[in-house]
């Protein structure tokens, strides 16, 4: 795994400028790219509860814990290593994923 940290300070990815946002991910694809992996993941966690600062997480990676914005590159070799993703299964409505749909967009800035 490798990580791509920011020269800025920002705890969180909503905290980050976004003309630093547009340096990031042609980082993480060069990254990926040198570290030749077929297949991989690029992850992002946000706060203590989306396991930004999780230590047992931490001590596995031998990093410190430090609340600072930075992409993970996991090379997925095969279905036994690299990062395994699972959620509770959830079956909303389509009424549910419209309304939810239409909560996200009505946060967008009106464009001219």
């Amino acid at each position: 795994m490798q990580l791509v940290v920011p020269k800025f300070h920002a705890e969180f990815l909503h905290e980050v400028k976004d003309e630093f946002l547009s340096d990031l991910l042609p980082v993480a694809k060069k990254v990926a790219l040198a570290i030749g992996a077929k297949n991989y993941n690029v992850l992002q966690n946000n706060g203590q509860l989306a396991h930004q600062l999780t230590p047992h997480f931490i001590h596995l990676l031998c990093i410190q814990a430090v609340p600072h914005v930075h992409f993970h590159i996991i090379p997925k070799p095969n279905e036994e290593q690299g990062l395994g993703i699972s959620w509770p299964q959830l079956s909303p409505t389509q009424d549910e994923l419209k309304a939810k749909a239409l909560f996200i967009v009505e946060k967008f800035p009106k464009s001219n």
